[in-house]
């Protein structure tokens, strides 16, 4: 088991209804989170690890391509994530470790519309799916530090792929007794 801290930057996308059609909102935003996972490391230096994630993103972003002078804004809720690793660990006493990821994210969004004709709130709920790599280093008995970059798998037509990068302080449980 282990936990930690992380920061950086993810891409964000989300979507709001505005006369019947998709208002796309979309953009990266710096996040802060923390992490909770669990790996198991195998003699042949593979490893298969599970991690929760909770992120909270700051910033917002917005919209104001529609003709009529709609400007939809997205306020971007904490965002959860259950990421699922597999590694290859290496070097003196196997301190480094290379992996993929593939995590199962979901982001919630608060959105303002304001209309010519007046101001109204919708609520949206993205699921979608993140890809990258990461690297990870023991730096002390314990505690390590890893970096993950990687990219958002669209769930909206008219989104982009954005890219995500991370940096993440850990603490294995197991290796502090």
């Amino acid at each position: 088991m282990y936990t930690g801290l992380e920061f950086g930057s993810n891409y964000m996308f989300g979507g709001a209804q505005v006369d019947n059609e998709e208002t796309i909102g979309q953009g990266n935003v710096p996040i802060a989170g923390v992490l909770l996972g669990w790996r198991k490391s195998y003699n042949n230096h593979f490893s298969l690890g599970v991690e929760a994630q909770l992120n909270k993103p700051f910033g917002s972003f917005e919209n104001s391509e529609n003709p009529d002078g709609t400007v939809v804004s997205y306020e971007i809720k904490p965002q959860s994530a259950l990421q699922f690793n597999l590694g290859y660990t290496f070097g003196v006493n196997k301190k480094s470790l290379l992996f993929g990821y593939f995590a199962f994210n979901q982001t919630r969004f608060n959105i303002d519309i304001n209309r010519p004709s007046g101001q109204f709130k919708q609520t949206d709920f993205e699921n979608f799916g993140r890809i990258g790599l990461g690297y990870e280093y023991v730096i002390m008995k314990a505690f390590s530090a890893r970096i993950l970059i990687g990219t958002s798998m669209d769930a909206l037509p008219g989104t982009e792929n954005g890219i995500d990068g991370k940096f993440s302080l850990i603490y294995n449980f197991k290796k502090g007794e």
